[in-house]
C-alpha cells in the first residue's frame, strides 16, 4: 500500500506541474499578437540588461578600488609631505605614482560612466515593453506572463547597478581631484624647503664673510704695528740714537762748563733710557 501511494502523488505532482505550465503557456498564448510581440521583445531586452548589468558592477567595482587607491595616496603623501619634499628622489617618485593613479582613477570612472549610461539605455526600452503588456493585462483582468516577471526583475537590478556605477564614477573623480591637490602641495613644500636651503645657505655665507673681514682687519692691524715696530728701531737706531748721543754730548759739555759733572756719568743714563725703550717694543 504504501508503494502504491507514493507512486500515486508522484504522479499527481507531475499532473499538477504539468497542468501549470499549460495554463501559463495558455495565459501568453491567449494573449493578442501585438501584445506578445511586446512580450518577445522585452524578453530579449532583458537578456541584454542582465549582460550590461553584470559589466557595469565589474565596473562599479574597478573604479571604487581606484578610488579607494588613490585616497590613501593622499593620506599618505600628506602625512610625510615634508620628508618627501626633502628628497628629490622621493619626489619623483610620488609624482610618477601620482599621475599613475590620476589616469587609473579618470579611466574607470569614465567606463563606470559610460557602462552606466548603456545599462539605463537598455533597462528603460526593457521597462517600455514590460509596460505596455502589464498595461493589457490590468485593463483585460489578464495574469502577467512569466517573461514580463522576468524582465520586470532583471529592469530593478539594472536600476540599482546604475546608481552604485554612477556613485563610483564621482568617488573616482573626487578622489583624482584630490591627488592633483596634493601633488600641487608637494610642489609647493618644495619650493618652501629649496627657499629655506637658499637662506641657511646666505647666512652661513654671511658668517664666512664677516669671519674673514675680521681676520683682514686683524692682519692688518699686526702689519701697521710691525710696520710702526720697524720704523721707530730704524729711527732710534739711527739719526735719532746719534741725535740723542750728540745731545747728550752737548749737555755733558754744558755740564763740564759748570764743573757739576762728566761725559762719563752722563752716558750712562742715557744707555740707560736706551734699554728703557728697546725693553718697552719688545713687550709691545
Amino acid at each position: 500500500m504504501s508503494m502504491l501511494s507514493c507512486r500515486v502523488l508522484c504522479l499527481l505532482a507531475i499532473v499538477l506541474c504539468c497542468v501549470g505550465v499549460a495554463r501559463a503557456d495558455a495565459s501568453a498564448a491567449s494573449l493578442p499578437q501585438y501584445v506578445m510581440k511586446y512580450v518577445e521583445q522585452a524578453k530579449k531586452l532583458a537578456e541584454e540588461t542582465k549582460e550590461l548589468k553584470e559589466k557595469c558592477e565589474k565596473a562599479t567595482e574597478t573604479a571604487r578600488e581606484a578610488a579607494y587607491e588613490a585616497q590613501r595616496f593622499v593620506v599618505s603623501t600628506r602625512n610625510e609631505l615634508e620628508t618627501i619634499a626633502a628628497d628629490p628622489k622621493k619626489v619623483m617618485e610620488t609624482k610618477s605614482k601620482g599621475y599613475e593613479l590620476i589616469d587609473k582613477a579618470m579611466k574607470a570612472a569614465v567606463e563606470a560612466g559610460e557602462l552606466a549610461n548603456k545599462t539605463t539605455d537598455s533597462e528603460r526600452e526593457t521597462d517600455d515593453n514590460v509596460s505596455v503588456v502589464q498595461t493589457y493585462a490590468e485593463e483585460h483582468k489578464h495574469s502577467v506572463p512569466k517573461e514580463i516577471k522576468d524582465a520586470e526583475e532583471a529592469v530593478k537590478d539594472a536600476q540599482n547597478a546604475v546608481y552604485n556605477a554612477k556613485d563610483a564614477e564621482g568617488m573616482a573623480h573626487t578622489h583624482a581631484n584630490d591627488v592633483k591637490n596634493v601633488l600641487k602641495e608637494l610642489d609647493a613644500a618644495v619650493a618652501a624647503a629649496e627657499k629655506k636651503e637658499k637662506q641657511l645657505e646666505s647666512q652661513q655665507q654671511g658668517h664666512t664673510e664677516g669671519n674673514k673681514t675680521e681676520e683682514t682687519q686683524e692682519k692688518q692691524k699686526e702689519k701697521q704695528k710691525q710696520h710702526y715696530r720697524s720704523t721707530f728701531t730704524i729711527n732710534i737706531h739711527g739719526d735719532n740714537l746719534d741725535a740723542l748721543f750728540n745731545g747728550g754730548a752737548n749737555n755733558s759739555g754744558m755740564a763740564l762748563n759748570d764743573g757739576s759733572s762728566n761725559p762719563a756719568s752722563l752716558r750712562v743714563p742715557l744707555l740707560l733710557l736706551l734699554l728703557s725703550v728697546l725693553g718697552c717694543m719688545a713687550v709691545c
